[in-house]
């Protein structure tokens, strides 16, 4: 039986009404609590993923340094053959860097999409829980609203 819906003489149909609009009132504050508990969760979850964005960036950046690097180095030859030797040369070491920063970012990449969609997961099923909860709370203020005009009537006639 419902909670404040106990049938009295004094009882009407506009308080069983009004008890039904609080306690859906009731459900939509929890469920919009539920809602944020869940988005709280998976700002957090993000905060704390698995890859080190920050480091993967430096090693990205000091990948790219160094490439750079290996590049201009080569600009003290003036002359061509020495010049086009250095560059041969540091070439294949900057191939060898690329090959690691492109294998390093794939990497990262993977493992973040892996992240981002665990923590989407996560979050689509909190949502699911609280739209469940909801509809519940929903459904039984509903039956309660029913057995609240139901003893109405009978105390009516």
């Amino acid at each position: 039986e419902a909670e404040g819906l106990t049938p009295s003489p004094e009882l009407s149909i506009d308080d069983c009404h009004d008890e039904f609009t609080l306690e859906c009132a009731n459900a939509s504050l929890a469920y919009a609590d539920d809602l944020y508990l869940c988005e709280l969760n998976a700002n957090e979850s993000i905060i704390n993923l698995e890859v080190d964005v920050e480091l993967e960036r430096l090693q990205i950046e000091l990948g790219s340094s160094a490439v750079c690097g290996n590049m201009r180095v080569c600009d003290i030859h003036e002359d061509d053959l020495t010049y086009f030797q250095c560059i041969n040369e540091n070439g294949k070491r900057n191939l060898e860097i690329l090959t690691e920063i492109n294998y390093n970012a794939t990497s990262a990449h993977t493992r973040l999409r892996d992240d981002y969609d665990a923590v989407h997961r996560s979050f689509l099923l909190c949502s699911l829980d609280a739209q469940k909860d909801y509809m519940e709370a929903i459904k039984t203020a509903h039956d309660e609203l029913t057995e609240c005009r139901t003893e109405v009537d009978e105390v009516i006639e």
